[in-house]
């Protein structure tokens, strides 16, 4: 099963977390962020990049080799390096759903590595990304995308609040549920009052936040405030994402019900077994 705290990026490229994000399992301890330059003089930038990259090991473990050849092709294969690879992947036993939960995940770290470390410039790690997200939309559009709820399925919405860019992650958590039969409206950049009214218009079970830096904390706050408000106060809020790996309290910070980047851990905290979603 994937990881509610996937990868998330850096600008038009999102490199790690949940949102952000697969592929970090999401910590329960909730930490924050600087902006000024560390003594060893690693920019912060560079530094929430890395906490975004770093994480417990995925249940399913990457083969090197293969993660090395999607990060190649993503950097150097051009249009369709991706595609070509990933019937190489097949015969390789690596399906679609190890593809997204565990080895794109993982590739975008690897990326994000590299810009870290200066192997790779920052439009390079973007255009990289970017053609990771396009095979990842391509595989999903075989797996049932539902933006009405479903009878007896979980009906989410996933929220990526103003101003964070890490798009990635929030589509690998996007198509693992899908992939599972929940039914998930996905907003970017909606504004508190278009959230409060969206909840208004339309029920949902919970609403999944992806937040990657301190800075936008008391937005998330704001976020939670009008999901209750527009919900009556009937609806499970979970915050996942970067922040995580940053010493502040998420959850006093924010007031959601749970802070975490693990899919398993935020589906049981909403009451919903991840063995009643369908598994397709």
């Amino acid at each position: 099963m994937g990881r509610f705290g996937g990868l998330a990026g850096v600008a038009a490229a999102d490199l790690v977390r949940f949102a952000a994000g697969p592929e970090s399992r999401m910590r329960d301890s909730q930490h924050g962020g600087q902006m000024d330059r560390d003594s060893d003089g690693v920019s912060a930038l560079a530094r929430s990049v890395v906490a975004r990259l770093t994480g417990r090991p995925p249940r399913r473990t990457a083969e090197p080799e293969l993660v090395a050849a999607l990060v190649r092709a993503a950097l150097d294969g051009g249009e369709d390096g991706l595609a070509a690879l990933r019937a190489d992947l097949r015969r390789a036993r690596v399906g679609d759903v190890d593809l997204v939960d565990v080895y794109l995940p993982q590739a975008a770290r690897e990326l994000g590595c590299q810009w870290v470390d200066d192997e790779a410039s920052f439009s390079e790690v973007s255009i990289g990304v970017a053609r990771m997200q396009a095979l990842l939309h391509r595989i999903g559009r075989g797996w049932a995308e539902r933006t009405e709820p479903v009878a007896g399925q979980p009906s989410v919405l996933l929220l990526l609040p103003e101003g964070e860019q890490h798009t990635f992650g929030a589509m690998v958590v996007l198509a693992q549920l899908r992939r599972r039969g929940a039914s998930v409206r996905f907003r970017m950049g909606a504004t508190v009052q278009e959230i409060g009214a969206a909840v208004q218009q339309q029920e949902y079970d919970a609403a999944l936040i992806s937040v990657a830096c301190e800075e936008k904390l008391d937005l998330c706050r704001r976020l939670v405030k009008a999901l209750r408000k527009g919900s009556g106060g009937d609806m499970r809020i979970v915050v996942g994402g970067a922040v995580l790996d940053r010493p502040v309290d998420t959850l006093q910070a924010t007031g959601a019900d749970l802070a975490t980047n693990d899919l398993e851990q935020a589906l049981a905290g909403l009451g919903t077994s991840p063995a009643q979603l369908r598994l397709r």
